[in-house]
Order: structure tokens, then sequence, then C-alpha cells
């Protein structure tokens, strides 16, 4: 259904730009055009050299941090580009009444998108903000227990953080080993810290640390029972995996556009469950999920659409085309990294332990000054991994640090830049 009907559901044809039909009928003819070329390509090389077309990052340079920022496509860039313009000619007539117009479509597209009810989704700037958003509406009380993992990113902890700080809440960790072996093991070291006083759990679908993809359909079967929150991070996983929120069954779904989406830098999803409306209300939601509403503010729709518009560049491709080949391109650098000296693995191999994200602890060596020398003397962007309890500090919980590597593959990268980017590590390694 996704490449078949993605031009009866384009958010910009359909009604995200009806002031700008030209600009509609040009976007949509680009994404035509893009669908018929990959439908046409005479094999895999021939298909995602085309769709490498679409992307504006420099020559000879190499992004493979798509897990910290992605690069969004060119047909996107325009349509921000020609919303902003149609902005400008009139500001006060266009951002309110009709941007709410534009934005709501967005959202409707957006809710479908990871498989929501409209009326569960709202739209934020990043995952950062969802996650302050569901921590704020929930009415936690002096000693109730959050419980999540040292391996959290920043944006997934601050949030609870806070509510310790300023209204005396508890905060659980689970200690995840740096290799993991299977998600039953995930499941019971959780099963383990629950309390009768767990009023919340918080967990990552992808680890930002080690790319672990965690168990949350399962952790909500031990969750939901008990009447604990399941709040998830999805920071790094729409755009690189094909999620339905249903299916995971988390309670909240909290998501930045600007990462495995491609979307432009500021846009991001937040899911609540219909059903845990009443436990999370958030301020922000005080006046409804809508994309304009008195709680939530002025809002840049140009980005907003651009969020829309990002999301029919995924259907016009394929979503389970672009999450094949995301993994395709991780697996293919692994095999690759096989046997480079100095380096263990972090990442576990199994398809439903990882997806796009494969992280190597550095042995002997630092792996921050070696992502410096890769991005310096190669054009090699990679991310150097943030270590255990990164973001705080907790008395009795040292941080330890992982002193590794993360590789993050998308559609913009090809084998032969991963060639490139191993042959520049066994240079520095070796």
């Amino acid at each position: 259904m996704q490449r078949r009907n993605f031009l009866m559901n384009v958010a910009v044809g359909a009604g995200t730009l009806p002031w700008l039909a030209s600009q509609a009928r040009v976007f949509n003819d680009r994404l035509q055009q893009l669908a018929t070329d990959v439908d046409a390509a005479t094999g895999a090389d021939d298909l995602w050299r085309r769709v490498r077309q679409e992307f504006a990052l420099n020559p000879g340079f190499t992004h493979l941090n798509c897990g910290s920022v992605g690069a969004t496509p060119r047909p996107v860039l325009d349509v921000v580009a020609a919303t902003m313009r149609e902005i400008e000619g009139n500001p006060a007539g266009k951002v309110f009444g009709w941007g709410g117009q534009q934005m709501e479509a967005v959202r409707e597209r957006a809710a479908g998108f990871i498989g929501a009810d409209l009326n569960e989704v709202a739209l934020t700037r990043n995952t950062t903000e969802a996650m302050n958003a569901v921590a704020m509406g929930l009415d936690l009380e002096p000693g109730d227990q959050v419980l999540t993992t040292n391996h959290e990113h920043g944006g997934g902890m601050v949030c609870w953080q806070h509510l310790r700080k300023h209204h005396g809440i508890e905060i659980v960790y689970v200690h995840l080993p740096w290799t993991i072996e299977s998600r039953q093991q995930i499941v019971d070291l959780v099963r383990q810290k629950l309390t009768a006083r767990t009023k919340v759990c918080s967990f990552s679908h992808i680890d930002t640390i080690t790319g672990v993809r965690m168990p949350i359909a399962e952790i909500a079967e031990i969750t939901r029972p008990r009447d604990i929150v399941l709040v998830c991070d999805g920071a790094q996983a729409p755009g690189m995996l094909e999620v339905d929120v249903k299916e995971l069954a988390a309670d909240t779904y909290a998501f930045s556009g600007h990462k495995w989406m491609l979307a432009p830098k500021g846009t991001g999803l937040l899911y609540v469950r219909k059903e845990m409306q009443d436990r999370v209300h958030p301020a922000f939601l005080h006046d409804g999920y809508s994309g304009y509403t008195a709680s939530g503010g002025t809002r840049d729709v140009a980005t907003v659409v651009g969020h829309g518009a990002t999301m029919d560049f995924h259907d016009a491709i394929g979503r389970d085309r672009i999450a094949a080949r995301c993994r395709e391109l991780n697996l293919y650098l692994r095999a690759r990294m096989q046997d480079m000296p100095g380096l263990t693995l972090l990442t576990p191999p199994d398809d439903d332990l990882s997806a796009a994200i494969v992280s190597y602890s550095v042995d002997d060596g630092d792996a921050g000054a070696i992502a410096g020398r890769l991005n310096q003397e190669h054009e090699i962007l990679v991310k150097r991994a943030q270590g255990t309890y990164a973001y705080s500090v907790e008395d009795g919980l040292p941080a330890e640090s992982s002193n590794a590597l993360r590789f993050s593959t998308h559609i913009f990268n090809s084998e032969g830049q991963i060639d490139r980017a191993v042959a520049a590590m066994r240079t520095i390694l070796t």
C-alpha cells in the first residue's frame, strides 16, 4: 500500500499546500518520477544511486551519524522554502487559521504513519520536548518510582530528574550489560526491578549507546496488568524501522523527525494512548492535540509542512524498502569490520535485537579521538557513543564510559562509502 497508493495520501498534494497549487504539482511530480525510477531500476545499485540523487550532502562527505541528525531530501527542502516564502507575504494571515489547517493535515498524516488515531498524536519539536511533556503531565507524588535504564539519552532522563528534584519522586535504574544476549534477558532485568511503588517505566525503543532494539511489546505485557505507565523514547526508530505504536503497546511514544525520518530539524511527534490521556495531561495539551491551540502556541508551520512532505518521500520509495536498506548497509558494515583489530562489537547480531545502528568499543585508545580523525582527515562523520548515566550524577552509581564508536547507516549511504570508512578505520587503528 505504501508504494502503490502513496500519491493518494500525499500530504502536500492532498491539502497541505492547497494555497500553492504549482508547488504541490512540482513536489508530486518529483515524487512520482522518483517512484517511477525506483520501480524501473535494473538492480539495487541503480535503485539506490537514483535515491541518493535526492540529497544535498557535500561531495566527498560520508555521513554515518543519522542517529544524531539525518539529511533532509532536496524536494522537502524546496517545500519548506516555498512555505516560508508564502508565509512571509502575509505573516499573520498565514500562520494562524491557515497554518493550523496545514498542520492538521500533517498531523493526520503522521498518525497514520505510526498506526495511531488522530486524537492520540500531537506535533512537537523533538523527542526531548515530548518526553518533558509526558513527565510533567503525570500526577506523580513523592516516593513514586520511575524505572528506567542506565543507557538512556539525556532527552529521556532529565524529565525524570526534574521530577525527582522538585517533586520527590525516586528513579530506579535497570543496569543493562554492554552486550545483550536475548530480548528475554532484558524483560527479566526489568521485572526484577519492579516494586509496588513503580508508577512509570521509561525506556528507549532503540538504545542510543549500543543500538539494541528494546522489547517494548514484551515489557508492556508485564507493565499494563500492573497499571504502570510505559513511556517510550522512540528517537532512533521511525524512519529506520516501520513503527506501529499499537503493536508496541507503549502508553506514550516520542520521537524526533530530524533523525531517521530525515525531516526538517525541529520536528517531532508525541503519541499518547487514548486510554491514558486522563493520566498524561501536560499543560502543552490542555486545549487538545491540534497543531495550533492556545496551550500549544505559535509553531514553525514551514518545518511542520516539511515533516509531512518527508513522510511522502518515504512512501514514494517504500517504508519497508527503506528499513531493509538501512539494515542491509549496516550488516555490510559489520561484515567489513569483522576482522578489524582493537574493536569489540557491542551491538547484538540478531535481527530482533538490532537494526541500523552498530557500536564498537575501542580496546586501546580514545573513541572520541578516532571519531575526530575520521572527520578531520577523511570527511567521515561517526558518533562517539555516550556512556552510562551520561547526563546525570548519581550517588553510588558511577558512570561507565562506553569508549565506543557508533555507526548509523541510511539510504543516502552506499557500500562504497562504507568501504572508505572501513579503510580509514584500519589506517587509524593499525
